[in-house]
């Protein structure tokens, strides 16, 4: 309560509004490295849910982190050995009842766990920067795909991907669509980009600027 006071500096009221983790001893830990991991990890909770909160550490938390960097590692590697896949969910046009286009959907096809739905991994992969080599593999096989759809007589129908807000805020994302299209032979008017509003948040003249240059293309 007292430190989300406001604050009077500069002529500005600012309001902070604090998140605390707490690691409790020797619970938690015996030695200090310890307990302050373990009170950070509890920090972070506190600020995913919501934040202006405290959170006691519990053992949760680190069996959530093992998680997640288990993920991490064993996405690295799916990355490398051709893991992934694309599933092709049809989109159809309520008019006339016809398949307009098709939306390419990441899967990743892992050697222990199956089939691992993007909900379980495209979190960890967006936290960790891997969204971006992952993206950009979603971008040139499925522009490849629609070529090769084309080839076989499907010649009117639209790729759609989606598109992260980190992948979309990389300054060269347009240059990288450019040359997954000319990479695939594919003109650019049988592309669907998805971006969400949220893409407009962080730095709005960069995102416009990127739309421009996309629509450009």
């Amino acid at each position: 309560k007292c430190l989300s006071e406001p604050y009077q500096i500069s002529g500005q009221q600012l309001v902070v509004s604090p998140s605390i983790g707490i690691a409790v001893y020797p619970t938690d830990g015996q030695e200090v490295d310890t307990l302050l991991q373990a009170s950070d990890m509890a920090m972070y909770r506190a600020k995913s849910d919501g934040g202006n909160a405290f959170r006691f550490h519990t053992a949760d938390m680190q069996q959530q982190v093992n998680k997640t960097l288990r993920v991490e590692n064993d996405l690295r590697k799916a990355l490398r050995d051709n893991e992934l896949l694309l599933h092709y969910q049809p989109q159809l046009s309520f008019t006339t009842g016809r398949v307009v286009g098709r939306e390419a959907l990441v899967r990743w096809q892992h050697p222990e766990l199956g089939l691992v739905p993007p909900g379980d991994f495209i979190p960890v992969a967006e936290d960790s920067g891997l969204i971006v080599p992952i993206g950009d593999w979603v971008l040139r096989t499925a522009t490849q795909q629609c070529r090769t759809w084309q080839k076989a007589g499907l010649t009117d129908l639209v790729m759609a991907i989606n598109v992260s807000t980190v992948q979309f805020r990389q300054e060269d994302f347009a240059q990288s669509v450019q040359n997954a299209l000319e990479a695939a032979g594919l003109e650019a008017r049988f592309l669907e980009v998805e971006i969400t509003e949220s893409v407009m948040a962080d730095n709005p003249e960069r995102a416009i600027r990127t739309i421009r240059q996309l629509h450009d293309l």
